[in-house]
């Protein structure tokens, strides 16, 4: 993992509780556009007792990312260690993001991608 965290612009959209965010490198570049919808759990006492303890956690759809299967480890640790550290407060701790991509680029480079012989797990999605 790169030691230099991302930065980030974050703006309010139209919905409740949705985020537009920009991602940007060490040198300002933009490098990937998202949208963060924090899920925060119901208070206590709108659940049953015997309900379990849930943590609250950043669902993260990114629209558009410079990112490959050679660094998508390293986006998401770093993109985490940013969107944690500017969406907890002193009320709320988030644990941990929920990351969901449109299909990669690469996968449909494949030659016996849409094949449901070779690949059922895609055109189950379909």
């Amino acid at each position: 993992m790169s030691n230099s965290a991302y930065t980030l612009k974050l703006s309010r959209t139209l919905y409740d509780n949705v985020y537009s965010c920009m991602l940007f490198n060490e040198n300002q570049q933009p490098i990937g556009k998202m949208r963060i919808v924090p899920s925060i759990p119901l208070d206590r006492s709108a659940v049953p007792e015997d309900a379990p303890v849930v943590p609250a956690y950043l669902l993260v759809i990114v629209d558009d990312a410079d990112i490959n299967k050679d660094n998508l480890i390293d986006f998401e640790e770093r993109a985490t260690y940013t969107l944690l550290k500017r969406f907890s407060t002193e009320v709320i701790n988030f644990q941990h993001c929920q990351f969901y991509y449109p299909s990669p680029a690469f996968i449909f480079e494949q030659a016996d991608a849409l094949d449901p012989k070779a690949n059922p797990e895609v055109n189950s999605m379909m």
